[in-house]
């Protein structure tokens, strides 16, 4: 081993993870992925595609403005954590969601459809419109239940022979809880969805907050130099005190927006809970009420009758 290789490992092995910034809050996740170099976006989206066996190889992207439009002054403003246009024309859509995803799946699908009829421009042909890929990583499952699955991968495709109508469409959903749930059991990278992947490594840096054994993130950081140079990155700008107050900054109000987002659910909960419990009240009184206009009836008829 050579003096530099030396150096390098002594580095990772002086990494305070305390001390790191959380990549799963949108901030910090923008400032490796979305700013400066596009070699770690690169590296991550080709991961992406690898793992789910799609024949996409890019070599080169563009981070591009990630607000969207509004068609009409009543439209909602949506904001991405990170667009690019990738070197064959595909718009890539990326996100962050550390909390709140419920609704999420029909969010996705409404970003995807603002920017793909962005694309399309007068006297082009429907079929030279090159496809919208959305990624979505998520701290829980998007899926009813208690499903497993890590990674996602939704097209459009006929229900009964399952072959694809259109690339137009592609959406990824990666459950950061699942991952870090299989890796702090199997305690590696080498299990099931979380094989020795170069996804596997991407997703154990932007998750290592959850994760128990630290010596995983070291040894991914010391044989995948893409990722051993974004980790790098990190802990230095960790260290800026402009950037990490702005990442805390970031991270109250992402805890907040979580916590209003909890409380809300928690009202709607108690309401829907107090309806219930009114309306079986009410069911009580109209049979309560039946009954004792059948008994009047009935009493009436036995009046009625001669004696």
């Amino acid at each position: 081993m050579d003096a530099e290789n030396k150096n390098q490992d002594s580095w990772f092995l002086k990494i305070d993870f305390s001390q790191l910034m959380d990549l799963r809050v949108d901030y910090a996740f923008k400032l490796i992925f979305g700013t400066g170099d596009t070699l770690f976006l690169i590296s991550l989206l080709n991961a992406i595609f690898a793992n789910k066996n799609i024949p996409r190889v890019i070599k080169s992207l563009t981070v591009i403005n990630p607000y969207l439009e509004k068609h009409t002054r009543g439209d909602k403003l949506s904001i991405l954590d990170i667009r690019a246009q990738l070197d064959d024309g595909s718009a890539v859509l990326i996100e962050m969601h550390l909390y709140d995803i419920d609704d999420l799946n029909y969010k996705t699908i409404r970003s995807w459809a603002r920017v793909y009829g962005e694309e399309l421009r007068e006297g082009e042909n429907y079929s030279t419109q090159p496809p919208v890929i959305c990624v979505a990583i998520v701290n829980g499952s998007m899926d009813d239940g208690e499903s497993q699955k890590i990674h996602k991968c939704c097209k459009i495709m006929d229900i009964d022979d399952h072959t694809f109508f259109s690339d137009a469409l592609e959406l990824h959903y990666i459950d950061m809880k699942a991952f870090v749930k299989t890796i702090n059991k199997a305690g590696g990278i080498d299990k099931g969805e979380t094989r020795d992947s170069t996804l596997a490594k991407w997703l154990a840096v932007i998750t290592e907050k959850g994760i128990a054994d630290k010596k995983i993130i070291r040894n991914i950081c010391e044989e995948q130099e893409e990722i051993g140079m974004a980790v790098s990155t990190l802990a230095r700008l960790s260290e800026d005190k402009l950037t990490r107050q702005e990442y805390l900054k970031r991270q109250d109000d992402v805890l907040l927006a979580a916590k209003r987002s909890n409380d809300y659910k928690l009202m709607e909960r108690r309401a829907e809970q107090e309806q219930r419990r009114a309306e079986q009240e009410q069911r009580r009184a109209d049979t309560a009420e039946a009954e004792i206009e059948r008994l009047r009836t009935r009493l009436a008829e036995l009046e009625a009758q001669p004696k």
